[in-house]
């Protein structure tokens, strides 16, 4: 299973192939708060899995979706899609049951994990509050796991930059966390590195627009002002400020050039009762 596709899914996925031939699919979701809708969702996390499966023309593998909680509130989701369906009692027994084995951190005393297995390494990361801790628990994974399972290493560095870091850890540099986790998977640093020039790309094409408004506001403000004086000029700088679509600036520059007094150009400010048009 290519888990760079998978953990767009679940946070951890792994394929394991059991000594009698069969497959199974382990996926891990994290989550630090209670979520309702959480049967539906490894259910339809399950059903994509099986969809792989049934475009590569393999046999479907048995999965064990797995829900492992680090929150201190008491975990009341339902597991069970009939306790959270919409639907006449009659039907219910169609209904899948028992969709995620649920697994609770506080629960799982240190004696029932070895401190560098993988669940254990699973549950600090889950647990890590943040950003340094995060990368403690990196560097022991691969101390331990580098060279038996590097796969194991890889889904948990993935894990790390996909889902942890845009959620929790936005205020730490992304230069230098990028750094930190791609220094033994070349196979994928590259696809990072383009997500990385992507997102800076978006990014200096917003901030660009956002020096065209300004100057283009700045530009009808005064020609505003020019035409009408200052009251109008001020009146259409609080009307510009809300606008930022290239079709809302031209029906601007047209009030300027059509209208021919103070009150016509007024009127069709939405502050001073009309809707402009």
């Amino acid at each position: 299973m290519d888990s760079r596709l998978t953990l767009r899914r679940a946070d951890i996925a792994r394929e394991f192939k059991l000594v009698e031939g069969s497959r199974v699919v382990l996926l891990i979701e994290a989550q630090s708060t209670p979520d309702e809708a959480m049967a539906s969702r490894m259910m339809m996390q399950c059903c994509m899995v099986w969809e792989d499966h049934q475009r590569k023309k393999a046999p479907l593998p048995t999965i064990l979706p797995v829900v492992f909680y680090t929150g201190r509130a008491k975990w009341n989701a339902a597991d069970d899609l009939s306790q959270v369906l919409n639907s006449p009692a009659g039907l219910l027994a169609f209904a899948p049951k028992k969709c995620y084995l649920l697994l609770d951190a506080e629960q799982l005393s240190s004696s029932q994990l070895h401190e560098q297995g993988r669940m254990s390494l699973i549950v600090r990361m889950a647990s890590a509050p943040g950003a340094a801790e995060t990368l403690d628990v990196l560097a022991l994974t691969k101390q331990r796991w580098g060279l038996e399972d590097r796969e194991f290493c890889r889904d948990m560095t993935l894990w790390a930059y996909r889902v942890l870091w845009p959620t929790r850890f936005r205020e730490a540099d992304p230069k230098e966390v990028l750094m930190n986790l791609l220094d033994d998977f070349p196979e994928i640093a590259e696809e990072m590195r383009q997500e990385m020039r992507q997102e800076m790309r978006q990014e200096m094409r917003q901030e660009v627009r956002e020096e065209l408004r300004e100057e283009e506001r700045a530009l009808l403000g005064r020609l505003a002002t020019r035409k009408f004086g200052r009251r109008v000029g001020d009146n259409l700088a609080a009307h510009l400020s809300d606008l930022d679509q290239a079709s809302d600036f031209e029906r601007v520059s047209d009030w300027i050039v059509d209208c021919q007094s103070e009150a016509e150009i007024l009127a069709k400010l939405p502050a001073n009762g009309a809707a402009g048009t």
